[in-house]
């Protein structure tokens, strides 16, 4: 499976089985396709199982260093 197709699953889920706010799953919704912008702007794979836990980091690690994330902000990042 695909992260886009993925991520469409994903929202879906959460705002309508899990009755997520807006604000919520719009906020998990950029972040995902934040991390699919990173991997395609890096020529990484964007199917679900090729993706490593080092690309992973190398997103964390970009936003706390390119975006100027803060840890706080990364932990919203980390969840649901």
């Amino acid at each position: 499976m695909q992260l886009h197709a993925a991520i469409d699953e994903f929202v879906l889920y959460i705002e309508f089985e899990k009755n997520y706010s807006v604000n919520t799953v719009t906020s998990y919704e950029y972040d995902l396709q934040l991390f699919l912008t990173f991997l395609s702007d890096h020529g990484c794979s964007t199917c679900l199982n090729e993706i490593t836990k080092t690309q992973v980091r190398r997103f964390i690690q970009y936003l706390l260093g390119s975006l100027k994330q803060k840890p706080r902000s990364l932990n919203r990042k980390s969840l649901p």
